[in-house]
C-alpha cells in the first residue's frame, strides 16, 4: 500500500497564539490536561498534514475545519489547503465565541 504524501504545514501567527492561549487557559487548573490538549491538537495537525481533505469544507470558502475531541467537548482547527501546503488558520475550543 503506498504511503500517503505529507504536505508542508504552516502555522499562521493567529493559530500559534491560539495554541498558546488555549494551553495557558487550562494550565493553572490542570497542567497535565493542558499538556494532553496541546498533544491532541498537534496530532490532529499531523493528521491534516497527511490527509488534507479530512476536515469539513466550509460552504462558499476554501477553508476546512476539523473537530478534535478532547474531554467532554473539543477543539476546532480551521485550515486551508492549496494543493501544496496546509495553513493552520485558527484554533478554538468548541464553547468559545468566534
Amino acid at each position: 500500500m503506498p504511503r500517503s504524501r505529507t504536505y508542508t504545514l504552516i502555522w499562521s501567527t493567529a493559530a500559534r497564539a491560539d495554541l498558546i492561549r488555549l494551553r495557558q487557559f487550562i494550565e493553572p487548573h490542570n497542567p497535565e490536561a493542558a499538556r494532553r490538549a496541546a498533544q491532541s491538537l498537534k496530532k490532529a495537525t499531523q493528521l491534516i498534514q497527511q490527509h488534507p481533505g479530512i476536515g469539513k469544507r466550509l460552504e462558499g470558502r476554501q477553508d476546512r475545519e476539523l473537530f478534535v475531541p478532547f474531554g467532554q467537548r473539543g477543539y476546532i482547527v480551521r485550515y486551508r489547503f492549496d494543493g501544496e501546503a496546509i495553513v493552520i488558520l485558527k484554533i478554538w475550543h468548541g464553547l468559545e465565541e468566534r
